[in-house]
């Protein structure tokens, strides 16, 4: 069952436990939670139970009903850790009341003793060897039974759970097992790493409302030097007295142990008390400290668990993405009697942003596009993708070109971040006469040569900015004639930048004496280019996206 944390203005805290019935909440003595508070409604609101959870809902209050700082005008489900405010009272749904955490610089007067001891001497210490001031027997009581604990623990941590969940079991079973006031579970986060805190534990109910203050000195001194720190009297040991600080005042005892997994301290572990008549012992902080040995091993398995289930899923996803794009681009070149038509596209990563595409636009005419998106991996795929859509939903037999690549440009600059833009050739050949209209957006100039090495080359330059670079793009068209026997070759940057080791690219020049010599059709142009490109970069996949389309004009 679900519980209920209430925290009145005045007086202790205390709980609630939620069942099959409604309870009511309010100023009224007859309430299932009654709260003596002037600004509680008689009735001032309901919990109910549902087929999906318990519902909050103002009951007709005065002052209103609030959930997590916003009043209530309906119905709510509760989730685990949902703050509820009638009046001056807080409730928490199903999660005790966080507690803030603070590191602290502040001095403090604790007047006992001081104890620090090694963690590794900790850890390996002899079952049955005695501790400072204690005999055998007391020794061996001792060994038994944090032997029992640790035994205990080990068991209920081999369960898998998500690491938050982990989490708060760890500081669970820590609180059952070492008697203290507060508890708090620390773990290093960001970048740089810094102590983040994870879990709390407040069993006293007058501390509920109290911060805890960790001090940064004593957190250092366990985490710098491996230590496990019992602290009752600062002040009467030097090692104490050279910190800037050490806890908040009027803490009794404290223990501050390093979360160490046996290759580093990923965290610390931090109890005190202050209601408590006894002070913490050798015995507590030797317990806290294989405690924490154990939580540190727990929490890095159920982190490399759950970086590793991140990995493969990811994996599977770009999987599915990588699946998906190919289905995007042409899974063959259009029946033509008079082009050989061939393309190919190799993503550096398992996505990419480059892209090609064959479009009939009528009987006669067909549209060849040839794309870049800036960047790469998932993010260039996606536009690369938003691109394909738009460019297929104008492509009507009476487009305007120049209108149809304005028209692009905005979408593109609309729906992409500033620093993205596309470079995009579209080209429309007319497959009987070999007229060639085109716009090239900033992308690398396709090229048109001969049937032989040595041949004359056109190419086909830019008669725009790049797609999404700028508002209010203007472009030009270009017009050429493919005629019988010429090879036309489109491309992205990543065949013509392609580097060898000393850096030097390949360059267009390679490129179209490569794809324009040699006996074969379109296919095996591309298949020449690729194995060159291998050869001359020493690697199948480059440092970008690569695409080529070759077309000879038969015909």
């Amino acid at each position: 069952m679900a519980l209920l944390y209430v925290y009145p203005k005045r007086g202790p805290g205390f709980s609630v436990e939620l069942g099959l019935q409604a309870i009511t909440l309010g100023r009224a003595a007859d309430n299932a939670v009654p709260l003596s508070d002037p600004f509680c409604s008689g009735r001032h609101a309901v919990i109910r139970p549902t087929a999906d959870g318990y519902l909050v809902e103002d009951a007709g209050s005065k002052n209103g009903t609030f959930l997590n700082g916003r009043k209530l005008g309906a119905p709510m489900l509760l989730r685990t850790g949902d703050e509820i405010r009638l009046g001056g009272a807080r409730i928490v749904f199903d999660r005790p009341l966080s507690v803030a955490v603070e590191m602290t610089d502040e001095s403090a007067s604790i007047t006992r003793v001081n104890t620090v001891v090694p963690v590794q001497d900790l850890l390996r210490r002899p079952i049955g060897s005695a501790g400072p001031g204690a005999s055998g027997s007391e020794s061996s009581l001792d060994d038994r039974e944090i032997a029992a604990v640790l035994g205990e623990v080990s068991q209920e941590l081999l369960l898998h759970r998500p690491l938050e969940e982990m989490l708060d079991h760890i500081m669970d079973l820590i609180n059952v097992h070492v008697s203290m006031d507060r508890g708090v579970l620390m773990l290093f986060e960001g970048e740089p790493p810094r102590l983040q805190t994870k879990a709390v534990r407040v069993n006293s109910p007058t501390l509920q409302s109290e911060k805890i203050q960790v001090s940064r000195g004593i957190a250092a001194m366990a985490i710098e030097g491996k230590l496990g720190v019992m602290i009752t009297d600062a002040a009467a040991d030097p090692r104490f007295m050279a910190r800037e600080s050490i806890m908040a005042a009027g803490i009794r005892s404290a223990l501050c142990v390093p979360l160490w997994n046996n290759k580093a301290v990923i965290g610390v572990l931090y109890a005190d008390r202050l209601s408590l008549a006894r002070a913490f012992t050798e015995k507590d902080l030797r317990l806290l400290t294989l405690l924490a040995n154990l939580a540190a091993v727990k929490i890095e398995n159920v982190v490399l668990a759950e970086d590793a289930a991140k990995k493969d899923r990811m994996e599977r996803e770009l999987a599915l993405a990588a699946k998906i794009q190919k289905d995007l681009l042409p899974k063959e070149p259009p029946a033509c009697a008079e082009l050989d038509i061939a393309g190919r596209n190799v993503p550096c990563l398992e996505v990419g942003g480059d892209y090609y595409d064959f479009i009939p636009i009528d009987d006669c005419r067909m549209g060849i596009a040839v794309a870049d998106v800036s960047g790469k991996g998932v993010s260039a795929s996606l536009l690369m993708a938003s691109l394909r859509a738009a460019l297929h939903s104008e492509m009507r037999p009476d487009h305007d070109l120049a209108a149809l690549a304005a028209k692009l440009s905005a979408f593109v600059l609309k729906s992409s971040p500033i620093n993205n833009f596309i470079t995009f050739f579209w080209g429309e050949l007319d497959r009987k006469t070999g007229r060639l209209c085109y716009i090239n957006a900033g992308h690398p100039a396709p090229v048109i040569c001969g049937p032989g090495p040595g041949c004359p080359q056109r190419l086909l330059e830019g008669t725009g900015l790049a797609l999404g670079m700028l508002p209010g793009a203007v472009y030009e068209i270009g017009e050429e004639i493919l005629a019988v026997g010429e090879t036309w070759i489109l491309y992205t940057d990543g065949i013509t930048e392609s580097r060898r080791a000393d850096g030097e690219e390949y360059g267009p020049e390679r490129l179209a004496e490569l794809a324009c010599a040699g006996e074969g059709g379109a296919a095996d142009a591309i298949d020449r280019v690729f194995a060159a490109l291998e050869s001359f970069s020493g690697t199948k996949a480059g440092a970008d996206d690569r695409t080529l389309v070759v077309i000879k004009r038969i015909l």
